[in-house]
């Protein structure tokens, strides 16, 4: 197929579905809105308050105990939401706002590592500390490191003119590389094999060895020999390259992740550094005293 039939194909096929695709994404965008906001606030009053007034429903109570209650809950998901504090009433949040003020912590410090501090007991709230430790640091280097090499390395792979395969009557066999126009039995640079050198038993000896027997050397040569092997190994490159830049995606998205994980960790460590200085000082004050 030629370039422009290509681009022509394309471009029909995106104008075709562009309704489609739109209302899709539309419809994940608008899932993914809702799951973050429940994921912060707890619960999903003020959508269920929306659709109350929508449909001609009374927003007070004329009980003022009811409607002190009422007010009561979506100030406390409202303050779940803003700050990312579990909190589970009105109570909770005094005693989170207290301990912030306490070891003068920053509202937007504490919503960043949420994950990092115990949350099971408002009246003694703490960190973490095992999931702050140096460990935890040098493993998301360790891994960001690992996905950055899988990014630096994957789009010299991806515009490779090998194919990588294996044989799938031989699990024995090593993998190999196929080209358009000949095979080669490692990743890095060595010997091919052509079609000419398929034509000369003499040439062939020179490939034979404990991973490629002569009967495995002759049924790649097979391959060659097939009508539509050219077309097969296009094919194969095209998914290859897909399945590489694919690959290169979701390490670009695990590297930001990790990136996120260790600004937190750098956060959480700031304040329990904060938090134990704190300590020391007021206990050198106490000792100080006559």
């Amino acid at each position: 197929m030629s370039q422009p039939a290509l681009n022509d194909n394309i471009v029909t096929w995106t104008f075709q579905n562009y309704a489609a695709i739109v209302g899709l994404l539309s419809g994940l965008a608008i899932c993914a809105l809702v799951l973050y906001i429940y994921s912060r606030s707890g619960s999903l009053i003020f959508l269920r308050d929306l659709m109350w007034r929508f449909f001609g429903g009374s927003t007070t109570f004329e009980n003022p105990k009811y409607e002190a209650t009422r007010k009561d809950l979506r100030e406390v998901e409202y303050y779940r939401f803003e700050f990312n504090i579990p909190a589970q009433n009105l109570e909770h949040a005094r005693q989170a706002d207290k301990w912030i003020t306490d070891n003068h912590f920053s509202y937007n410090d504490v919503a960043r590592i949420r994950k990092y501090i115990d949350w099971k007991d408002f009246t003694q709230l703490s960190l973490k500390e095992a999931m702050i430790t140096p460990f935890k640091r040098n493993l998301y280097l360790g891994l960001g490191i690992f996905f950055l090499a899988i990014i630096s390395i994957t789009p010299p792979l991806a515009d490779s003119s090998y194919l990588m395969v294996s044989l799938k009557k031989a699990a024995d066999v090593p993998s190999f590389y196929l080209s358009e126009n000949n095979a080669k039995f490692h990743f890095w640079p060595s010997e091919t094999l052509s079609v000419d050198e398929c034509k000369s038993p003499t040439a062939l000896e020179k490939f034979y060895n404990e991973d490629f027997s002569e009967s495995t050397i002759n049924t790649i040569c097979t391959l060659f020999l097939s009508p539509t092997y050219g077309e097969n190994v296009k094919t194969g490159l095209k998914e290859q390259k897909g399945f590489l830049l694919f690959i290169a995606c979701l390490s670009i998205c695990a590297v930001f992740c990790i990136l996120t994980k260790l600004s937190r960790l750098g956060v959480a460590r700031k304040l329990h550094d904060q938090m134990t200085a704190q300590s020391t000082n007021t206990t050198a004050e106490t000792a100080a005293q006559p």
